[in-house]
């Protein structure tokens, strides 16, 4: 007799399996003065030891499943996936902690992550992290030359505000502060929160493969889980989101309302989410007055409104040129020192062809950033209000923010690993959405071109060269 694999055995060993490959080569993080595959983390034989744990792990889970059928029992998938978890990612990034915290403070670290503690610090001394630079700090001699990140703080005020009692605590007891001893957690607290997003439905089966299939898919998502042992922030932010989305899902508006807020005020990729936020409350009180929705709007919204007020405009009212030049003008190429044009978006596609003569350039992303990404938010904004639901909430903003992000100056690989973590939920939410939209695609694929004479085409490459 054949056995059929389950859904979540396919998700789980597809996944697992695909990202093993990928750590013999591709999945590196910054070590020393350079990135480096994550085997290279462990010592000698240690190296090829983890690597082999990672592989008998990820082939294993869908063998016991073909195998045992439901003699694989619920308790031992959820156990078999977080030993997956761990060996992948807990203890790689525990590596990193230990390798860098008995070396040299800049080391097994990305820059990111010495920002944020160095952020913490100086505002300790009493210095706004905004208005200084970062040349007496580890970030100094993080290996990458001439780094603009010396100069500016990018990111918003809470990653270094909730650190900030930790780093008071730590460099008082004299102890080792990582800014992974939040990461981390952060991380784990996502993947406790992701089954909450599924329903339960009345087939227990399904709703279960539904659940262990999506944390699989945000656990080992190949475009981010390789950076929490390097120590960036993206989960960080997803726990306060997850967290988020599962209190909508539950009518705890107000409290999810917070979460969301929480995550806004540590990330500009979490603050492009808050008008569709807003959309979909209000198209949910649909058939009420205006006055009616505005006061439950007022009323979902006052705590998370409360807490990035308390964030943000003390900073502003610090050194408003200062919060402005960081936040915005080095990232979009109006400082005198910009965060440089990197990544694999718009920015690098402008780069290999010519257009793009050095990475500190000016250049006007924004406007490709709002021609892309209006259109997208209108069409999504529609579709939200004809179905306020949480799968359109999410696939819609997730849709914009990719616009949005791969058309700016830079579009790094954990930007496409948080944006496909968002949208995650979706195809379980909604598969039939998903049917859906992969049709519409399979449509505009088969769709002939229309002949254009010959004469026309070379008409209109002779106007545009002339007109640039």
């Amino acid at each position: 007799m054949t056995r059929k694999l389950s859904l979540d055995a396919i998700a789980v060993g597809a996944i697992a399996l695909g990202n093993w490959a990928l750590l013999f080569q591709n999945h590196t993080i910054v070590q020393v003065d350079h990135d480096a595959p994550l085997w290279q983390l462990f010592p000698g034989l240690w190296g090829a030891a983890w690597m082999l744990a990672c592989g008998l792990l990820a082939a294993t889970y869908p063998l016991r499943d073909l195998r045992l059928g439901q003699r694989f029992t619920r308790r031992d998938r959820v156990i078999h996936l977080a030993a997956i978890v761990l060996v992948f990612v807990i203890v790689p990034t525990i590596a990193a902690i230990v390798l860098r915290a008995t070396g040299k403070p800049y080391t097994y670290v990305q820059d990111g992550g010495i920002m944020v503690e160095a952020a913490a610090r100086k505002l300790l001394q009493g210095l706004d992290p905004y208005a200084v630079d970062y040349l007496d700090t580890p970030l100094f001699y993080w290996p990458m030359a001439n780094n603009p990140a010396l100069y500016h703080f990018t990111y918003f005020p809470l990653l270094f505000l909730v650190a900030l009692p930790l780093v008071k605590v730590f460099d008082a007891l004299h102890l080792f502060f990582d800014i992974r001893y939040l990461y981390l957690p952060a991380y784990v607290a996502t993947l406790v929160l992701l089954p909450l997003v599924i329903p339960a439905s009345a087939d227990r089966a399904r709703t279960f493969a539904y659940r262990v299939s999506l944390v699989a898919v945000v656990a080992l998502d190949p475009q981010l889980f390789p950076f929490v042992a390097e120590g960036r922030n993206d989960f960080f932010i997803l726990a306060f989101f997850v967290a988020g989305v599962a209190l909508l899902m539950r009518e705890r508006r107000t409290l999810g309302v917070l979460m969301f807020a929480l995550a806004a005020s540590a990330k500009l990729h979490a603050s492009l989410f808050l008008p569709f936020l807003v959309a979909y409350l209000a198209f949910r009180e649909r058939g009420r007055s205006p006055r009616e929705v505005l006061t439950r709007l007022a009323r979902a919204g006052w705590a998370g409104v409360a807490v990035m007020l308390a964030v943000f405009v003390p900073f502003i009212a610090w050194a408003p040129g200062a919060f402005w030049s960081d936040i915005v003008s080095y990232n979009t190429g109006g400082a005198a020192w910009s965060y440089p044009i990197s990544g694999m978006g718009f920015s690098a596609l402008l780069s290999s062809i010519g257009l793009i003569a050095y990475p500190q350039e000016d250049f006007p992303f924004w406007a490709f950033e709002l021609l892309a990404a209006i259109p997208l938010a209108v069409w999504a904004l529609r579709r939200l209000r004809r179905d306020p639901s949480v799968a359109e909430l999410l696939l819609g903003s997730s849709i914009t923010l990719l616009a949005f992000l791969y058309f700016g100056r830079y579009f790094q690989g954990n930007y496409l690993g948080y944006i496909a973590a968002v949208a995650a939920p979706v195809p379980f939410l909604r598969p039939d959405l998903v049917r859906a939209l992969a049709a519409a695609v399979r449509r505009v694929r088969r769709r002939p071109l229309r002949s254009v004479p010959v004469a026309t085409v070379a008409s209109a490459d002779g106007s545009a060269g002339e007109g640039d």
